[in-house]
């Protein structure tokens, strides 16, 4: 009998105890439920978290944003100097909006003719001289003197010109014919067969970068640009809206520049000395009036602180002829010539064709 009223009485605390734990549980699962699923529950404060977190981010990135776009800005910003533009990658060296002015690709040239509006050949970078152009009707091709007739020549001004002319008011021409770098650290001046491989210079003192087609020219002047990593120019072989619009502006200065040249070097240019590619300083040659001899670059008379449109090489151009035979156009005069009859303003119909009297120009757009 008492063993059956112990075993009764260990069932009952046995169920009381698991009421017990199940109340128990129940409290806490509810209290639980309360933390999870309140205001200010779990659920609610992980919501509120991630909401924080992606608003952050937002933020985040616009900041990064507006920094790299300020970045840019700094970076595409363009210097000026006399109201020209100076391109991101090249310095100011000296001249003048009406003298023309230089600008080179290497800092050590930075300003060291400024003020002055002649600048000198003293230079380490590749040069090239602003050709102010107020109103894009002045960025046209003219007829000063040539072989043929200008119904024969014709050129559709390139887009990509007309655009860069109109947004800046000019755009920059080589202050020198192409010249050879290898070839000049050769001491010695092209010959036929060079390769067109070799690095293009834009400076004083250089072998011209003759014997190139007018295909090879235009290839060559086009990879100048990416070649020397400027980012904020693009090179081109020079039109012959380039050209003309360049010769008018040098005849503000010299009237007669694009009909007769005489500052270039010609077969019946006046006696002038010069530094052969193989020569010093201290060492220069005598050119006398009624020789040929094809000299570096950048050794005659500047004119608004450009050299060589007239005389030393013809220069292949984009402008075309109408002929099979001959449907190329080369500009200015070369040293086999008279200034008279090859000035800079000439126009003369050829074949596309290697020569050693012809060599090219280069031209910036910003």
């Amino acid at each position: 009998m008492k063993k059956e009223i112990k075993n009764k009485q260990e069932k009952g605390i046995t169920l009381i105890a698991l009421v017990v734990t199940i109340v128990v549980l129940l409290i806490l699962a509810g209290v639980s439920i309360s933390l999870v699923l309140n205001n200010n529950g779990v659920i609610s404060r992980a919501k509120e978290a991630k909401n924080q977190y992606a608003e952050e981010q937002t933020n985040v990135e616009k900041q990064l944003n507006e920094l790299a776009n300020g970045i840019d800005e700094m970076e595409t910003e363009i210097k000026k100097v006399d109201g020209v533009p100076i391109p991101a990658g090249f310095v100011y060296v000296g001249g003048t909006k009406a003298s023309g002015l230089v600008i080179s690709d290497a800092a050590a040239d930075n300003e060291k003719y400024k003020g002055q509006t002649t600048v000198g050949t003293d230079l380490k970078g590749n040069q090239f001289v602003w050709i102010p152009v107020d109103s894009i009707a002045d960025y046209k091709r003219t007829w000063y003197t040539g072989s043929g007739s200008f119904s024969s020549y014709s050129e559709n001004l390139p887009e990509d010109e007309k655009t860069s002319v109109e947004t800046n008011k000019g755009f920059y021409i080589g202050r020198y014919e192409a010249g050879d770098q290898e070839s000049t650290n050769s001491k010695k001046l092209r010959a036929s067969g060079a390769s067109t491989s070799n690095t293009i210079t834009v400076k004083a003192g250089q072998a011209p970068y003759n014997y190139v087609t007018r295909t090879q020219a235009k290839s060559l002047a086009e990879g100048f640009s990416t070649k020397q990593k400027y980012t904020s120019v693009k090179s081109k072989l020079v039109s012959s809206y380039a050209w003309d619009t360049a010769i008018a502006f040098i005849q503000k200065t010299n009237s007669d520049y694009g009909s007769s040249s005489e500052e270039g070097n010609y077969y019946d240019s006046p006696t002038f000395t010069y530094t052969g590619i193989a020569d010093t300083e201290k060492n220069k040659q005598t050119k006398k009036n009624g020789t040929s001899t094809l000299i570096p670059t950048g050794q005659t008379t500047a004119v608004n602180n450009i050299y060589d449109m007239g005389g030393n090489v013809w220069e292949w151009t984009t402008e075309s002829y109408s002929s099979t035979d001959s449907p190329c156009a080369t500009r200015g005069g070369y040293y086999l010539g008279d200034f008279a009859f090859y000035p800079a303003g000439n126009r003369f119909y050829i074949s596309d064709d290697a020569r050693g009297n012809s060599g090219f120009r280069l031209t910036l757009f910003l």
